[in-house]
């Protein structure tokens, strides 16, 4: 069935995984009546408050040694927050992420 094929089940007898990271894609993601029936589903969120404060901060030493070592390439603009209104509007218009600085 290829909606439990999209899910991430070989067969009905499969276990789905739905994770919803960001509404990149729309604020709605729709699910097929017959994804449900056949397979075991399972949604995931992932946003603040999808993980418990214990996981988060058990994560963070390892994380800080990834970043240190430069193992992310982060495509970040600094944007002082008297340029905010401005380089919001223009976020749309580029994949760089906007990180409002004093």
């Amino acid at each position: 069935m290829q909606e439990a094929a999209f899910l991430g089940a070989a067969d009905q007898s499969g276990h789905g995984r739905f994770i919803e990271a960001e509404e990149v894609a729309g604020a709605t993601a729709p699910i097929p009546s017959a994804a449900l029936r056949a397979a075991r589903l399972q949604i995931v969120g992932s946003g603040q408050g999808s993980v418990g404060t214990r996981e988060i901060l058990g994560e963070l030493p390892e994380l800080a040694a990834e970043i240190t070592k430069g193992t992310f390439e982060i495509d970040a603009r600094p944007v002082p927050l008297s340029q905010v209104e401005q380089a919001w509007a223009e976020a749309p218009r580029t994949a760089q992420r906007l990180v409002i600085t004093p």
